[in-house]
């Protein structure tokens, strides 16, 4: 472990939260060209478009500022906090409620995917837990976010232990999806 580098999030990322509908506005149930990413939608690793909500173009531009891109790691930060995922491809400038922050890493350091295995893991999680506030509505500031501690191997690594952990992922996730088939054929 002595190549193990520690690390604050913040050195390594940049962390930049998310925006609340407008006063009186709401979220549509059909398709438009500006889906919106909340905390229920954050099921597994991708995010996807089945299921999401959307904002009318008019509300688009008043929150344009506040979106994700392909590959970003986004963390739960209110109500429920800790959930994290990675954006799909195909909601690739999605808006993003204040609810939630993205997490824009320093690629020559850490690895997008090892990220998400870490504040999945129960070190990450210990890390987000005790830097919650509020005890009412639990909240997850930047600030905090910003001071998770982080240990890290080489890159090289880094890809390595993702790899497999996803790997993994999509087989336990095949074997869910044909759990499924064959309860529904049986």
């Amino acid at each position: 472990m002595s190549e193990w580098k520690e690390y604050k999030l913040g050195e390594i990322a940049v962390v930049k939260g998310g925006k609340r509908l407008p006063k009186g506005e709401l979220l549509v149930d059909y398709e438009t060209p500006h889906p919106y990413i909340r905390v229920t939608d954050i099921v597994n690793k991708w995010i996807h478009k089945k299921g999401l909500m959307y904002v009318t173009s008019e509300i688009q531009k008043t929150i344009s500022r506040y979106t994700v891109n392909y590959g970003d790691v986004i963390l739960s930060i209110v109500g429920s906090i800790g959930f994290v995922a990675r954006i799909g491809y195909d909601i690739d400038g999605a808006n993003l409620t204040e609810n939630c922050v993205k997490i824009v890493t320093n690629k020559d350091v850490i690895d997008d995917d090892y990220l998400y295995y870490y504040l999945k893991s129960s070190i990450g999680q210990e890390e987000i837990n005790k830097r919650n506030v509020g005890a009412v509505q639990p909240k997850l500031p930047i600030y905090n976010i910003n001071d998770i501690i982080i240990t890290l191997p080489s890159l090289e690594i880094q890809h390595s232990i993702a790899s497999i952990l996803s790997s993994l992922d999509d087989k336990i996730d095949l074997l869910y999806r044909e759990n499924a088939t064959l309860e529904a054929m049986a």
